[in-house]
């Protein structure tokens, strides 16, 4: 099921802790489905909606029972996947992404919509504020869209 963005706080802060107590990874995806408001214009909200449950589906097809989905915005999503290493976290975002780039939709009129995500990454650091790391892979979001879209960029410091 899809979670409301209002219980981001309640599972972050359990998955914070239990991230520091155990020692395991924890990281977040944040999703974006590309030039959406260019397509609810276009084709209008029926498709658009139909969109969003082609992509919600490819979230629970791709992520594990242990992880969370949130709609986060009109076209944002958060994944929160639970003791995935960086690679782990990296492999299911570009599984997510291909799958999504791979869909096929018509429109009314017979024409094929393309669809594509960008995905920002951001490993859990330790910093106990769930926004923050919000924020970081919201930061690689943005570096996605900036190197042309359909892609998958994972936030690292800047040295």
């Amino acid at each position: 099921k899809l979670l409301n963005r209002r219980f981001l706080p309640t599972i972050f802060k359990r998955e914070i802790a239990h991230a520091n107590r155990t020692g395991t990874p924890l990281s977040v995806l944040i999703i974006d489905v590309d030039k959406f408001k260019e397509i609810n214009d276009t084709w209008g909200h029926n498709t658009g909606d139909e969109i969003l449950r082609k992509v919600s589906q490819a979230f629970y097809d791709n992520v594990r029972s242990s992880d969370y989905v949130f709609r986060y915005g009109g076209d944002e999503f958060i994944i929160v996947l639970t003791e995935a290493s960086e690679n782990e976290t990296l492999r299911t975002a570009e599984r997510i992404r291909s799958r999504v780039e791979k869909t096929k939709l018509k429109a009314a009129n017979g024409e094929d919509i393309a669809l594509s995500l960008s995905i920002g990454a951001a490993m859990f650091n330790g910093h106990p504020d769930y926004e923050r790391l919000i924020q970081i892979a919201d930061e690689a979001l943005y570096i996605a869209k900036r190197r042309g879209r359909n892609r998958v960029e994972l936030w690292k410091a800047s040295l």
